[in-house]
């Protein structure tokens, strides 16, 4: 046999046997970790066990705190409205029901009735006011596609979300406007104090009257034009009419446009035009689509506050993890107890390891 022969297998034999270590090593990792959860399992069952009258008083008491907190409480009603702005924008709309909501927090509600123009008895049943972005599909898929682009320059993710939703925010027209109040019957008659409570900010009043004023302009301007044109309509069919009786022995054929006529069909073109701009000026100015509500309050029987039964399930799941807190922390200080008995029991052995050395 060669010497190339003989240090190959004893190279081979403990390559071998350091597999056979490491799969061992392997194996009893995943072992104990078994054995460690399978432990755990049967400490909390212990535990339950140990502990299940202090578990089902508990939750019994959780349940039927519960439900005297449902009958303490009053309900809350909640409900919202639609609003499209072409001038409330994120930041503004942030600002606006922030100021309302801290009204809201007041003890004395009479600046929340004062700003809304409400009765003081009405502005006493508002709970709170809030408010979401309306965000539909098409915006949604723009949204991603952006995204999908900004990950092609940036690669910190929180970084291009953060950017998204504060574009998203800045760049909303349209949101909707939540308000919880404890009288459902107050509802409906906070639909007009509200819109007219945005509708007067003095950044968007100012716009809105700017917007109309221009409108109402260019309606006059138009309304002149098309009088010009019936005019030039009516010169252009008695010309028309006196051609005909002129040419009477001529021919019959009528020359719509020659170097001292004027075609009709664009007269009529440019009349047809300026009656449909006419006509969308007044779609703007009954509309207000710079201002617009799209979907007010609906007033809802149900409240909005967890009913009976939802608040004694999570009265009881608080029973629960009560109780559960008191066997966890009862369990921790029984082995803390059991550490400082073994190391005072260590402590012990060594005493008298040290008292038998010095006999």
């Amino acid at each position: 046999m060669s010497e190339v022969d003989k240090t190959q297998k004893p190279n081979n034999s403990s390559d071998e046997i350091d597999l056979r270590e490491l799969f061992t090593a392997i194996g009893n990792f995943f072992s104990n970790i078994f054995l460690n959860i399978i432990l755990f399992i049967v400490a909390i069952k212990n535990a339950i066990l140990n502990n299940i009258k202090l578990i089902v008083i508990l939750g019994l008491l959780g349940g039927i705190g519960g439900i005297i907190v449902h009958f303490v409480t009053p309900d809350i009603y909640k409900s919202s409205i639609l609003l499209r702005s072409t001038y409330l924008s994120g930041r503004l709309m942030e600002s606006s029901i922030d100021k309302l909501d801290l009204l809201t927090k007041e003890d004395n509600r009479t600046q929340l009735a004062k700003v809304l123009k409400i009765d003081t008895a009405t502005a006493n049943n508002i709970i709170a006011f809030s408010y979401e972005p309306f965000v539909s599909e098409e915006e949604v898929i723009e949204l991603e596609i952006f995204k999908e682009q900004l990950r092609g320059e940036i690669e910190d993710e929180e970084v291009i979300n953060r950017f998204v939703e504060r574009l998203s925010m800045d760049n909303k027209s349209t949101y909707r406007i939540f308000v919880e109040v404890l009288d459902r019957s107050i509802i409906n008659d906070l639909e007009e104090p509200l819109l007219n409570y945005f509708k007067e900010n003095p950044f968007v009043s100012k716009r809105l009257k700017i917007q109309e004023q221009n409108l109402k302009l260019e309606a006059e301007n138009i309304e002149g034009e098309l009088a010009e044109l019936d005019s030039l309509k009516e010169i252009l069919f008695k010309n028309f009419r006196t051609l005909g009786e002129r040419d009477r022995d001529g021919s019959n054929n009528v020359i719509l446009a020659d170097e001292q006529t004027t075609n009709p069909i664009s007269v009529f073109n440019e009349s047809r035009k300026a009656y449909e701009k006419k006509l969308d000026i007044q779609r703007q100015l009954f509309l207000e689509p710079q201002f617009e509500l799209i979907d007010g309050f609906t007033v809802y029987s149900q409240p909005a506050s967890a009913g009976l039964i939802k608040l004694g399930f999570y009265g009881g799941l608080t029973g629960l993890g009560i109780a559960g807190i008191i066997i966890a922390l009862s369990l921790f200080l029984q082995y803390l107890d059991k550490i400082e008995q073994k190391t005072r029991q260590a402590k012990e052995d060594l005493k008298r390891r040290a008292e038998a050395k010095k006999i």
